[in-house]
């Protein structure tokens, strides 16, 4: 049908080119503008055809590329991937299987240094300087007591008067009460008196009331005092004596005590206080 359609109006075309001023009927045209508006329309779905067509091969074009680029990173981190296990796995093995490290053996041989016989060995001496004398002066030091802690009796007589300690005894020479620090102990006059221990003297002195006397410092804070002396003292300051050395003779020089027979007054301290001199000697023996 269509084809006929379309030869009626190629047809009615020829005879209006032909003869320009035939009217053609109004079906005709009626026809030849269905035929004209139909061909449009295929036109047209041909052209929408075309460009989807295009379309298509734009997207597929597109993913094309976007999977090229996906399977580009995917192989990239595959091959990251394998290079840092075979990294660890190397360094595994090398924990648990460290290198061995070779090291030069040392021969304990030992090596002999042999010589000529001929060849003479020099030491290097070594100079010994003597000690140069001091040519300073000295200066004498005082004697030192002795630290000797035997006592004994200065003479061989008896106890006249006692040692009375804080108790009050009547002197026969001053009529009072006094107390009595030390012990007459009998003796005539030039009798020789005797260091009780060993010591050094610190003191010779003529005193008003007991006359000649000489004090002896001896060790542990032990002194000795030895009053009515003669004056022919055999002793001076500063002198260390042995226990029985002579110091003196006995005399008549103590006028606080002149009213007793002829008598060595003693007295003894232990650590700044009077003691018994009888007693502490026969202690020390």
């Amino acid at each position: 049908m269509h084809k006929a359609l379309a030869d009626t109006a190629r047809s009615l075309r020829h005879d209006a080119r032909h003869n320009p001023f035939r009217r053609l009927p109004d079906r005709t045209v009626s026809i030849q503008n269905r035929l004209d508006c139909k061909t449009r329309k295929t036109k047209q779905e041909e052209q929408n055809a075309m460009k989807k067509i295009q379309i298509n091969r734009a997207k597929g074009h597109a993913k094309n590329g976007k999977g090229f680029y996906i399977a580009l990173a995917c192989g990239l981190l595959a091959v990251g991937a394998a290079a840092w296990f075979g990294v660890t796995a190397a360094m595994r093995k090398l924990e648990v299987n460290p290198p061995e490290v070779s090291t030069p053996e040392i021969s304990n041989q030992e090596t002999d240094l042999k010589l000529p016989a001929d060849t003479p060995i020099t030491l290097p001496s070594e100079e010994v300087s003597e000690p140069e004398e001091s040519t300073a002066p000295t200066t004498a030091q005082p004697d030192a007591p002795a630290k000797s802690t035997a006592f004994a009796m200065p003479v061989s007589g008896d106890v006249v008067n006692a040692y009375s300690g804080e108790k009050m005894v009547k002197s026969k020479t001053l009529g009072d009460w006094v107390m009595h620090t030390g012990t007459d102990l009998a003796a005539s006059a030039k009798t020789p008196v005797k260091a009780v221990s060993a010591g050094t003297v610190s003191a010779v002195e003529t005193d008003d009331l007991w006359g000649c006397t000489v004090t002896i410092e001896h060790a542990n804070g032990v002194i000795s005092y030895y009053a009515n002396l003669g004056d022919d003292i055999r002793v001076t300051a500063g002198q260390s004596v042995k226990l029985g050395d002579v110091i003196g003779t006995v005399g008549e020089t103590a006028d606080i005590e002149r009213a007793e027979e002829s008598h060595l007054h003693l007295g003894i301290k232990q650590d700044g206080e009077w003691v018994d001199p009888v007693a502490f000697i026969e202690s020390k023996k």
